[in-house]
């Protein structure tokens, strides 16, 4: 097989590799319609134009099938991609790993995760083998809220209600680590009123939701979160 050139790839086509190789080789439409394409007249369409390109020319996608009605495919790293993306950054893509169940919690990880670092800040994916090694627990994502900030922000991504007991247990796992604060990101604002009240109370507890999150750094650069102590009283007291 000819050896295929990609010295016409754009600089954000090689973010997006960079960010499919950070997360496990896989990414969605519809996350490189609310984050790449964010603003544009057709999203959807020139994301899945680019994809297209990125897949028939340069060879670096592939289209994996996920068995739900949407998102309808995953866009993964092929075997060239994969090398690509070890020779350009230096990360390891094993083998991949979808699942229809995390599908939406990947997403909206992957979504958060482009808009921290658009707020100018340090984000990061965790790896749970190394950062469980020194940490009681290990949250979605990291950030710094400030970028000589020492102890970081946890990021959880809720996209469904958990038990009480499995609360109190991630909970006590957060207050044995040294944060900042916790950031729970939730889908949407519906949802942030049906999970944010189940919640255990913590003073370093904060929320968000996905659309305030694009809507907000989109719009002021900044990351507008509301205090779990506002949000209970602003709603439910």
């Amino acid at each position: 097989m000819a050896r295929v050139s990609t010295d016409g790839l754009s600089d954000r086509d090689r973010d997006i590799l960079r960010m499919i190789g950070e997360f496990g080789g896989k990414t969605f439409i519809e996350v490189l319609e609310r984050t790449y394409w964010h603003g544009l007249k057709v999203p959807t369409q020139q994301a899945r134009d680019r994809v297209q390109k990125l897949k028939n020319k340069y060879k670096l996608l592939r289209l994996v099938p996920t068995g739900l009605m949407k998102p309808r495919n995953a866009i993964a790293l092929t075997d060239f991609g994969k090398r690509w993306v070890k020779d350009e950054t230096d990360i390891e893509v094993g083998t991949l790993f979808l699942s229809p169940v995390t599908a939406w919690h990947n997403i909206y990880e992957q979504i958060t995760w482009y808009w921290l670092r658009r707020s100018g800040r340090e984000a990061s994916r965790t790896i749970v083998k190394k950062w469980s090694e020194d940490h009681a627990h290990t949250p979605d994502l990291l950030y710094f809220h400030h970028n000589d900030e020492k102890l970081p922000v946890y990021v959880e991504i809720e996209t469904n209600a958990k038990s009480k007991d499995r609360y109190l247990n991630i909970f006590e796992k957060m207050g044995r680590d040294d944060v900042h604060a916790v950031l729970y990101v939730f889908e949407d604002e519906k949802k942030m009123m049906q999970l944010g009240r189940r919640l255990p109370t913590w003073d370093k507890l904060y929320y968000t939701n996905v659309d305030e999150l694009i809507e907000n750094i989109s719009n002021t650069g900044k990351i507008r979160m509301i205090s779990q102590e506002k949000f209970l009283q602003k709603y439910y007291s």
